[in-house]
């Protein structure tokens, strides 16, 4: 399978690279600076560029089965909506080549609340509003893009080992989970992405 990496240099990002390698995939990494992807590999295709050029952003992903983002924010608290343009922008390309299928890393405060809305929407710390209001714009853009997409949603991300054991559900987050490894992430990511068992959902995700 062919797919196309967003945010290949971040945790998730370069786990999900080093992953997709291994399984035999072809893949194109498209980063800002090669130098910090540090991966060499005959299927690994890199690309050069910024999200803000279109041409470039589209040339990465034409002839691609499925195109994975896990673009964030490097500082939650800034106000610059980050990963709501790249999503935009990743969309637009991906309209203008035919490519349908895209599989984004987002954040739990995406996931329903019983109370109605989005979790993010009651009682999100101060320090996360940004960071929830981009992720918000994000999936606002993916719900009117038409696209095949899927949402992974994540709580807290610390680095560690990837431990293949975490649970998932469909348009909630698993109960008594409240962190999951971003190497997990990565692994259920690549197989959302190269599986069909998913379709315009949000999913969580927690460590077991």
């Amino acid at each position: 399978m062919r797919l196309t990496v967003f945010g290949a240099t971040g945790r998730v990002g370069h786990t999900l690279v080093h992953d997709a390698l291994g399984q035999g995939h072809e893949v194109t990494a498209y980063v800002r600076d090669p130098k910090r992807l540090g991966l060499k590999h005959g299927k690994l295709h890199i690309k050069k560029g910024s999200l803000e050029d279109g041409t470039t952003v589209a040339e990465a992903l034409r002839g691609s089965d499925v195109v994975v983002s896990a673009i964030g924010a490097r500082d939650a608290t800034h106000p610059v909506s980050v990963v709501t343009h790249a999503t935009r922008s990743i969309i637009a390309a991906m309209k203008g080549e035919g490519v349908q299928r895209l599989v984004s890393v987002g954040a739990a405060g995406l996931l329903p609340h019983a109370a109605g809305g989005l979790t993010g929407e009651h009682g999100l710390p101060p320090f996360l509003r940004h960071a929830f209001e981009d992720h918000r714009g994000a999936l606002l853009a993916l719900q009117e893009s038409g696209l095949d997409w899927v949402v992974v949603c994540p709580p807290v991300m610390p680095s560690g080992l990837k431990t293949g054991k975490y649970r998932v559900a469909v348009e909630a987050l698993p109960a008594g989970g409240r962190q999951v490894y971003a190497e997990d992430v990565a692994d259920f990511t690549l197989k959302a992405a190269t599986g069909n068992d998913y379709h315009r959902v949000r999913v969580g995700i927690v460590g077991d």
